[in-house]
Formats: structure tokens, C-alpha cells, sequence
């Protein structure tokens, strides 16, 4: 049995810094900052970086490095993408048996394209994540006291058979979802959700799984606190994270440090919130681990590199400013 298996992706990830990526105020999409490339022109590249990622395999590294038995439920293409992802499993001692391996697709591939502040876009080829087939896991040996689950590609059907699963087996779940699972709506998504013990997104996607352009807490929260069975969680970067438990919203201030990329940042917030609760039934303490894991992971290049490999100190837990919010 295990103590924590993670559910969801796997990727090669590639990262691209150059001075070409200056930033300007746009009104695009998605933010109010871009970087454009005039077509036809050769970018000189000052830093490449390749690495591995994706959500299941970035929450897996925290809780193999803190000595819980640790395995990974992904799928994979025969490549050479897969190979490293593999030898990077092992070396931080997560298992790899529970892993789909299918021949002849590639494997998961993101090219992060890095600014000077940290901040990044990112480029993401799904490849064999997208044959994550319910019918190919072994479900007998899904035994574990938590299931870290992350995107699924926005198939619901198959975290429907996980969130059973879990319940027959006594399995507690967290669920981080990606972006193509909160496309289904709050209302398709609400079933699900109640067979959760923690949820956890970022403001912006809980802004669009409620409905709603209001950057307001407390409102969103109100809409989804009483889903999951523990807790509601809602990161918002700099600002830091709120927690709904027992009746009480708690902040998570950040700590202040150099950031030279956010990139596995909400992977390892969330996995450290629950690596937390592993070692103490207290939300507070949680967060404060949780604030810790994202802290260094935003001050190295990739998004396993700065995962924690001890839990804070006492000292390093009262750093963290959390407290209940009013």
C-alpha cells in the first residue's frame, strides 16, 4: 500500500529564456503583459533548460523526497522523453509500476517560454497523456491513504471511476484540475467535487468555474466551500492562498524571495499542503509547508529542482505568515 499516489500528467519540459522575450502591455486573452516575435527573425536563445514535468510526476517528487511511498499513475509514450522521466522518478525513490506506457505515441512535451520576472508561457504538446485509459489501470493496486489527483485532460469519466475507487478503498483525494476539466462548468463539475476532501485552483480558475469576472474571495469560496468534504483552497501567486476549513477562511501569506520561474509553483504549493496534513492534521501548519515547497521551487529553473526535501523547521513554519482571514 501506499501512502500517496499521484494521478495526471507527465511531460518533457523545455525551458526557453532570451532577451528576446521582452515584455509589453498588450490586450490579449489571457493577462495584460505579452511578447511578440517578428515572423521570419532568428531568436537567440540565452539559457535552455530540459526537464521533467507535468502534474502527477512535479507532486510525486514532493512527497518522495519527505519518505512517503510514493507512486505515479500516468501515461507515457516509448520515447526518450519517457526514459528520463523515468530515471527522474527513480532517483527520488517513486515507484513507476502504476505508469501506462503506450508504443509508438510520444510522450507529454512543453516549451516554457521565460521572462525576467519569472512569469511564463507555455507552450504544451499533449501527445500520450491523452491515452490515459481507465480500462489499462490496474485499479487492485490503487491502495493508498491519499490520491493526489491533477489534470486528467478533461476526462471526467475516468475521475468519476478514481473518486469511487478511492471511496471503496477508503482513499482520501485531493484534486487539482486542469483546464479542460473546469471548461465542463461548476455545475458538472459539483458531483465530483463532493467526493473530494480537499479542491484546490488558482483565483483565475475559480473565477471561471463559478462564472464570474470579480476578483472576490471570499464570494468564490462562498460558492464552492461547501462541496469537498475538508477544504477549498485558492492560490493567487504573489497575493498568497486561502483555505477554507471547519467554518474558517485562513490566509497564507508568501515568502519574499528572487523568482526566476513560477513554473510547478501550484504543484508545489498543493502537494505540500497535503504532504503537510500527512505529518499533522492542521491546516495552518499545512499551508505554511505547502507556502515552503512553491517557495523553492520558484527560485531555481524547472519544477522539481526547488521541491523541498525536509519539512520546515518550527522557526521556518513561523515565517510563514497564516492567519485567519476576515
Amino acid at each position: 500500500m501506499y501512502d500517496v499516489i499521484t494521478i495526471g500528467s507527465a511531460t518533457r519540459d523545455v525551458f526557453i529564456r532570451s532577451q528576446a522575450l521582452e515584455i509589453h502591455e498588450g490586450n490579449h486573452q489571457t493577462g495584460s503583459s505579452e511578447c511578440c516575435f517578428p515572423l521570419g527573425a532568428k531568436i537567440e536563445i540565452n539559457e535552455l533548460i530540459n526537464e521533467t514535468g507535468g502534474g502527477a510526476t512535479n507532486a510525486a517528487v514532493t512527497f518522495g523526497r519527505l519518505k512517503f511511498k510514493t507512486g505515479v499513475l500516468t501515461s507515457v509514450g516509448d520515447d526518450a522523453s519517457a526514459r528520463d522521466i523515468f530515471d527522474a522518478l527513480k532517483k527520488e525513490k517513486v515507484s513507476t509500476a502504476l505508469i501506462q506506457i503506450h508504443p509508438g505515441a510520444q510522450t507529454a512535451y512543453s516549451a516554457i517560454l521565460l521572462s525576467g520576472t519569472g512569469e511564463r508561457t507555455i507552450l504544451v504538446f499533449r501527445g500520450a497523456s491523452e491515452k490515459f485509459f481507465a480500462e489499462k489501470i490496474a485499479w487492485p493496486k490503487l491502495k493508498a491513504k491519499w490520491f493526489y489527483v491533477s489534470s486528467l485532460g478533461g476526462d471526467l469519466d475516468l475521475m468519476e471511476k478514481i473518486l469511487d475507487h478511492a471511496a471503496k478503498e477508503k482513499v482520501r483525494v485531493a484534486w487539482n484540475p486542469g483546464s479542460k476539466e473546469l471548461k465542463n462548468g461548476l455545475e458538472r463539475l459539483a458531483p465530483l467535487i463532493r467526493k473530494c476532501d480537499v479542491f484546490n485552483l488558482n483565483l483565475e480558475e475559480a473565477m471561471q468555474l463559478v462564472g464570474t469576472g470579480d476578483r472576490d474571495v471570499k464570494a468564490i469560496i462562498a460558492k464552492l466551500v461547501t462541496l469537498p468534504h475538508r477544504s477549498v483552497i485558492v492560490t493567487d501567486g504573489q497575493r498568497g492562498a486561502y483555505a477554507a476549513d471547519n467554518g474558517k477562511i485562513w490566509h497564507s501569506g508568501i515568502i519574499d524571495v528572487p523568482r526566476v520561474n513560477v513554473t510547478g509553483a501550484g504543484d508545489a504549493f498543493g502537494s505540500g499542503v497535503i504532504a503537510g496534513l500527512l505529518k499533522k492534521d492542521d491546516l495552518p501548519f499545512a499551508l505554511a509547508v505547502g507556502s515552503w515547497n512553491s517557495t523553492g521551487v520558484v527560485q531555481q529553473m524547472g519544477a522539481k529542482r526547488g521541491i523541498i526535501r525536509q519539512y520546515p523547521s518550527a522557526e521556518e513554519i513561523k515565517a510563514v505568515p497564516v492567519d485567519l482571514w476576515s
